[in-house]
């Protein structure tokens, strides 16, 4: 196999854990953190600046689920290269839990992100996103 069609290859595969990593995200899956990411794993974004290494992606996973209900996860577009992979995703979920101070509401909330995730392996060592948080919370806060 040529150099290039090992790094497509391995792009492929990254871009294959991503996939699983919302998922996993979808159905509260946190032993899958285990596997996807390096034991040094940190992120940088928003709520989530401070979570490293597997247990605290989990803890993020958990948090996921205890401010909705049902989040369903969209890659509307990935893109890879060598060792990252940027992805463009849409979350709808319920709000049934407490969200940025507000109390849990039941609205349906949509909300979009730019992620771009770093591997070392076949593992995630970095993820640096951007979430739409405002445009989040002022669903959740409309009258």
């Amino acid at each position: 196999m040529s150099t290039e069609a090992r790094t497509e290859a391995r792009t492929e595969a990254h871009k294959d854990a991503i996939r699983r990593l919302y998922k996993g995200l979808e159905g509260g899956d946190v032993d899958l953190a285990d596997e996807l990411f390096t034991a040094d794993f940190v992120t940088s974004e928003g709520l989530h600046q401070n979570v490293t290494g597997p247990q605290g992606f989990k803890d993020a996973i958990r948090g996921v689920h205890s401010a909705y209900t049902d989040p369903r996860f969209e890659i509307l577009d990935m893109v890879g290269e060598g060792d990252e992979v940027m992805v463009r995703w849409r979350m709808r979920a319920t709000h049934t839990g407490e969200l940025m101070g507000v109390p849990a509401t039941g609205r349906q909330v949509s909300t979009e992100a730019f992620a771009l995730f770093r591997f070392t392996g076949d593992r995630i060592s970095e993820r640096h996103a951007v979430v739409d948080r405002l445009g989040l919370l002022q669903q959740v806060r409309a009258d």
